[in-house]
């Protein structure tokens, strides 16, 4: 029984880790001044995001969608 119970919860740990996703970075660009910075998360009064997901902190490979 015990056994049982081990790869059951082996098994929801692997397909929850295999569907998990990377959140990706984001080109977000300033309302008022147009300067743009490659971040995961940015505030949305000042900012709106540009382009994305991207898999590096500099904003240069695609993640696929």
């Amino acid at each position: 029984m015990k056994l049982k119970s081990i790869l059951a919860i082996s098994a929801l740990l692997t397909a929850s880790l295999v569907s998990a996703q990377p959140s990706g970075y984001y080109i977000w660009k300033n309302k008022l001044t147009g300067e743009k910075v490659c971040e995961p998360t940015m505030s949305a009064d000042k900012w709106v995001r540009e382009s994305g997901p991207y898999e590096d902190s500099n904003c240069k490979f695609k993640l696929p969608v």
